[in-house]
């Protein structure tokens, strides 16, 4: 039985699925890195880091409880459906993650959490205010 569920896995790996990987990536000790974060008007507070598929915003992240009128109508139904899916959930007038999602770019998290269009590359920051644009061009 577990043969055939390692090649399940295998199969459906290859298949391009990562159903059965984490979305944060594994990393040895030395290479601890510090995480990222983005707080601002209307309730937006989390927590993240860029991947090899992405952007991954925690769990227990807070999105903002409302979107600009300029968000934009793919964003909002990209918003919509996490809120359907139960991934972003309301408790005590604060919008909240209840899982860590991956988005497709950091700035796709960035306007995610923020309700508005932003540029992920300058919103997401280090802790000493480092933006991850600088942290990128740095080790290019």
């Amino acid at each position: 039985m577990e043969e055939f569920i390692s090649h399940s896995k295998v199969l459906i790996s290859t298949l391009g699925h990562k159903v059965f990987e984490e979305k944060r990536e594994a990393k040895s000790p030395e290479q601890t890195q510090e995480c990222y974060y983005i707080k601002a008007v209307r309730g937006a507070d989390a927590q993240g880091e860029p991947t090899s598929d992405g952007f991954v915003v925690f769990e227990g992240s807070k999105v903002a409880t409302s979107t600009t009128s300029s968000f934009s109508k793919s964003l909002l139904r990209l918003r919509n459906d996490l809120i359907d899916k139960g991934m972003i959930v309301q408790q005590n007038g604060e919008f909240q993650l209840v899982e860590d999602c991956i988005f497709s770019s950091p700035s796709t998290a960035a306007s995610m959490v923020l309700g508005r269009s932003a540029n992920g590359l300058q919103e997401w920051k280090l802790k000493g205010g480092t933006t991850l644009k600088k942290v990128e061009t740095k080790n290019d």
